[in-house]
């Protein structure tokens, strides 16, 4: 069974009832958050000798850090989630459909999150506005205004995708009363101009706007946000032409993996075994075998070229310091995190029984992780070490360790993130509702008591409780009040 066959009444579960669990875990994000904004009020006041980032050359440090590390984990996840709903919904995966919000609000979570790093890594938020205000002459030469600008036009597609399949399921919800009863103005504006009859229209649009989706992908997590390292020269580790799709590879495997995590957080808490059903799990797996393998490909590609004799020599030295020297440690625990995960996957796909929801969620968390740290390490590793001459007889090798406000901040965006996630687990249905079912509570039930709906091929009350089919005749049909203009009834 899936969401498709699941009721609604289970769907709508989190709307309606708030457990114990839910409130420790309201807490506890609510904690950390409350934490970060601690650390970025310490940052406003005492500027950013409070982290451990440094001017490039001359104060032998380096200028993006944690923050732009963070940033790129999470505009992966971004990209990489509203491709998986695009793709569920472009070719009509039905069986993935229950996972299909999940990767939406995953997408619209993690923009933000990824614009508030960039927030903290410019120190002073009225530079953030300069920035904007003088957008036309920064537009071409600043890499942070690419990022932002393509930040707030994803964002801005990814809410109208997300409005758009949504608004039928709060229809539905707002008709059941299940939706909080203090928010119904808000709801009232977002459905306003709605009708049922629109649900045709918005599937089409929906796919239109999946296939947008689906090439901007490429464009942004294998494009822009690539080409803001590529195209520097002057830092060993970042010029090349293979980041691109490296980059899209990664950012693919981080989503995946997020997806995962989040579809079992909700398929444990709410007993949805049959809603998120383990062949989404397993499928799931199976595509992120095969992009921890194209990630580990990238990975070697760059091993080999940067350790040939051949190699310039900071590529080198580069190259070396991952592997043996004083960066060997993060960097063997993300090739770890990546390995050791793909070895269970590929045992659970050969030998079924080992399959497990706890497991699969369990590896998904160390790909992310390691992920993550492949991020961080690709940002710091073009500041830490020497650049071509004469660059490199001119400023010293750079350093770096993140203090603990950079921690908090950059951390803090993940239990941020988790928060509204919890929240909007109160505000919207988190799976897609059946499409029969709201057809049937729109053609003239009691959604809004929580009672049974009836059939539409029952005769109509006003002819009687009695009535039998035979009574009615054959020329005569019942209209349907969600396609029907008119609710007229006439005889032949």
């Amino acid at each position: 069974m899936s969401a498709m066959d699941a009721d609604v009444e289970r769907l709508t579960e989190p709307l309606r009832e708030t457990s114990t669990k839910f409130y420790v875990l309201l807490v506890i994000a609510a904690v950390f958050s409350g934490m970060a904004a601690i650390a970025y009020f310490l940052q406003l006041t005492e500027g950013m000798a409070t982290t451990g980032l440094r001017g490039w050359g001359t104060q032998g440090g380096v200028p993006w850090g944690l923050y732009i590390g963070t940033f790129i984990w999470w505009v992966g996840i971004a990209h990489g989630g509203i491709a998986v709903s695009a793709a569920v919904r472009l070719f009509d995966l039905e069986t993935y459909l229950p996972i299909a919000r999940i990767a939406e609000l995953v997408t619209i979570i993690a923009l933000p999150a990824a614009a508030t790093n960039i927030l903290f890594d410019i120190g002073r938020p009225d530079v953030m506005w300069v920035m904007i205000a003088n957008w036309p002459s920064t537009i071409s030469h600043s890499p942070l205004t690419w990022d932002m600008t393509a930040i707030f036009l994803y964002f801005a597609l990814c809410g109208t995708y997300l409005a758009i399949t949504l608004r039928a399921d709060v229809y539905e919800c707002r008709e059941r009363g299940t939706l909080p009863s203090v928010l119904d103005p808000a709801y009232r504006l977002f459905l306003v101009g709605y009708t049922p009859k629109q649900d045709e229209k918005t599937h089409q649009m929906a796919k239109w706007l999946a296939i947008g989706i689906l090439l901007l992908v490429p464009l942004l997590s294998g494009g822009v946000v690539p080409w803001l390292f590529a195209t520097m020269g002057m830092h060993p580790g970042w010029f090349g032409a293979s980041h691109g799709p490296a980059m899209l590879a990664e950012s693919l495997t981080n989503a995946i993996a997020v997806v995962i995590i989040v579809a079992a957080i909700f398929r444990v808490g709410y007993g949805w075994d049959d809603v998120i059903g383990d062949e989404i799990f397993r499928g799931l797996n199976k595509v992120l075998i095969a992009l921890i393998l194209v990630t580990l490909w990238f990975l070697l590609q760059s091993l080999v070229t940067g350790s040939f004799p051949a190699a310039p020599s900071e590529t080198g030295e580069l190259t070396a310091s991952l592997v043996s020297g004083r960066m060997a440690v993060p960097f063997w625990l993300a090739v770890g995190g990546l390995v050791v995960p793909l070895g269970y996957l590929i045992a659970q796909a050969l030998k079924p029984s080992l399959f497990s929801v706890a497991a699969s969620a369990g590896a998904a968390f160390m790909v992310t992780a390691a992920i993550f740290l492949k991020k961080l390490l690709f940002v710091v590793e073009g500041l830490l070490y020497s650049t071509r001459e004469p660059l490199a007889s001119m400023f010293p090798e750079g350093s770096y360790w993140p203090t603990l406000t950079e921690v908090a901040l950059a951390f803090g965006t993940v239990s941020t993130s988790v928060l509204i996630f919890l929240v909007l687990t109160k505000l919207i249905p988190i799976v897609e509702l059946p499409e029969s079912d709201r057809r049937a509570a729109g053609a003239g039930g009691s959604p809004s008591g929580g009672g049974s709906t009836s059939s539409a091929n029952e005769p109509s009350p006003s002819l009687g409780a009695s009535a039998s089919s035979a009574d009615v005749p054959e020329d005569w049909t019942q209209p349907d009040p969600i396609t029907d203009d008119s609710t007229e009834v006439t005889d032949s």
